[in-house]
């Protein structure tokens, strides 16, 4: 969901290497949930201890410069913050669209890490705007599931 005028979210995917990149659903755009409900997370699963990167797509239609903007990823388990990770993106112009790759995140093996994680991007500038945000649910689990 975008919450300021200034940012635009296009785009958000999973990528794994020799896996089918995975398109996360935006919040406001991309489901057909009833209306007057609120959807419901989108669901993707991945093996315990693969490698992944989240691909992320925005425009940026602001007259000023977008200073500072960060990434947010927090990742919750029943309830509990387990990963919370900040990576700076830069500074963006107005234009785009704009596409970044962030770093490489490893999942944690074992049954202890195989679970339901609830996983929040949010997209925050320099002054601490909040410009975005997109929730899903990620799953953990001992074998790839089918394609």
């Amino acid at each position: 969901m975008n919450a300021h005028r200034d940012f635009e979210l296009l785009a958000v995917t999973v990528r794994v290497d020799g896996r089918p990149d995975v398109p996360v659903p935006l919040n406001a755009r991309d489901r057909d949930d009833a209306p007057g409900r609120a959807p419901e997370p989108v669901q993707i699963s991945l093996k315990e201890g693969a490698e992944f990167r989240l691909r992320l797509k925005f425009r940026v239609s602001t007259r000023d410069d977008l200073e500072g903007l960060k990434f947010i990823d927090e990742r919750t388990r029943q309830g509990v913050v387990v990963v919370h990770t900040e990576t700076h993106l830069g500074d963006f112009r107005q234009g785009g669209p704009y596409e970044v790759v962030l770093p490489p995140v490893h999942l944690p093996t074992g049954h202890l890490a195989r679970d339901h994680y609830a996983c929040a991007g949010t997209f925050v500038d320099a002054g601490g705007r909040e410009l975005g945000r997109e929730t899903y649910d990620l799953e953990i689990t001992k074998e790839w599931p089918p394609p």
